[in-house]
């Protein structure tokens, strides 16, 4: 069954029991589905799955999706690594621009 829900927020879907796939994005330009993560879920008969996406810091990371609370940004890392190095080299020009 293909249940496809567009926008932010939470959402809740009427599933029938038994195991389901969810596939969750962003919808970006390039490429078309950005942070894309994926779960399997077993849903009982009456029970209540709640899952939570976090979007990637990266538009080229992936995505989490699972548990509520236990989903973290992909990409943060990188994005950190990329500001010290940036910082030093700005730092390392004006160095050198005070001394020349």
């Amino acid at each position: 069954m293909d249940t496809a829900v567009s926008g932010w927020g939470r959402h809740r879907l009427a599933l029938e029991p038994g195991r389901h796939r969810v596939e969750v994005w962003v919808p970006y330009i390039l490429p078309r589905k950005a942070g894309r993560a994926t779960c399997e879920i077993g849903v009982d008969q009456g029970a209540e799955v709640t899952l939570e996406y976090m979007a990637p810091t990266i538009t080229l990371a992936r995505g989490a999706l699972g548990a509520p609370g236990e989903q973290t940004s992909t990409g943060y890392s990188v994005v950190m690594i990329l500001n010290v190095v940036a910082l030093v080299v700005i730092l390392a020009f004006c160095v050198v621009g005070m001394f020349a």
